[in-house]
């Protein structure tokens, strides 16, 4: 371990919502697939929902919550959660999205042997207005349909924990035990990140976007360079070749916490906390892996939510 934490006594704000993502190569069967997916769901869902999870059990029944949905008349503070299959594979599979059951989630896991291009269970508050709405929590795999060789595990969740000191170290360390063990699960890991800045809807790197890159640009090149840099960065065996090695990776002074991982991969978190990944450290990730980074000068977009992203060529850093 490495490196000093910013911001000790307070930190930077956290945008609105937490994305973890590992991307990994695609199982070549259907039940390789569900192996990969399944564990996924399971911890994601034990370790990231917090109080979402206390009510939510394999044999919750959420049949009488829909009907209430339907008529207007849930109640605000109640749990919502949903199984949404998209883009299915086989040919007499329809896509759905239907309310959390024991019936649907055993069918539900059942359908991750078909290679779905995605699949998600989504957990949400009753707000005042009778409606799904925040805190929220969605898991998902994502095979797209432009990078099938490639399958990508993400865990994404509002960050008012973060917000509240009296909660936000109990929060942060849900977070940390679970992606730690979640990247030593795996070899071949291509990228993997922890981040607040990037795309939720097309799910995007904050670099992808202000770079204007495509998933479809980044994916074919994920052996030697990155998608983007974040307070938590997962890079492959090349990558961290490229950087000089481990050694290398902990004398740079940019991270809190530089691990090797299966397969010759690096595990990278900046700071010991998320809410110290300030500007200083920023600059310091941006420096260390510039070597593997796409080539262009940033433009910032028109997100109301700040990037975490240095704006600069990091050619111009090799």
């Amino acid at each position: 371990m490495t490196g000093h934490d910013e911001g000790a006594q307070g930190g930077i704000t956290l945008n609105s919502a937490l994305r973890a993502e590992i991307n990994l190569p695609c199982p070549a069967s259907g039940t390789a697939y569900r192996a990969l997916a399944e564990p996924w769901f399971a911890a994601a869902l034990d370790a990231l929902a917090g109080p979402l999870w206390a009510e939510l059990t394999p044999a919750a029944d959420l049949t009488d919550r829909a009907d209430a949905l339907s008529r207007g008349e849930a109640a605000p503070g109640e749990l919502w959660a949903t199984l949404v299959l998209l883009e299915p594979t086989r040919r007499r599979q329809k896509p759905y999205e239907v309310p959390w059951t024991p019936k649907n989630w055993t069918a539900f896991l059942r359908d991750l042997a078909s290679m779905p291009g995605h699949a998600s269970v989504c957990l949400r508050v009753i707000g005042r207005d009778g409606h799904p709405d925040q805190p929220w929590l969605d898991v998902a795999v994502v095979r797209e349909q432009d990078t099938p060789e490639c399958v990508s595990l993400v865990a994404s969740r509002t960050t008012e924990e973060f917000a509240d000191p009296g909660v936000r170290h109990e929060a942060q360390r849900r977070w940390t035990d679970f992606f730690r063990t979640q990247v030593n699960r795996h070899e071949g890991i291509l990228y993997g990140s922890v981040a607040d800045d990037g795309e939720f809807v097309t799910g995007r790197t904050a670099l992808e976007t202000d770079l204007g890159l495509l998933l479809e640009d980044t994916f074919p090149h994920l052996d030697t360079v990155l998608r983007g840099y974040a307070w938590w960065t997962v890079c492959p065996p090349d990558v961290v070749a490229a950087l000089g090695g481990i050694e290398a990776l902990r004398d740079s002074g940019a991270f809190h916490e530089v691990a090797p991982l299966p397969g010759g991969g690096a595990s990278l978190r900046a700071t010991e906390n998320i809410w110290s990944y300030g500007p200083e450290r920023i600059r310091a990730v941006f420096r260390t892996l510039a070597p593997v980074l796409p080539e262009g000068l940033p433009v910032e977009g028109i997100s109301s939510d700040p990037s975490r992203l240095i704006y600069e060529d990091a050619a111009d850093h090799r």
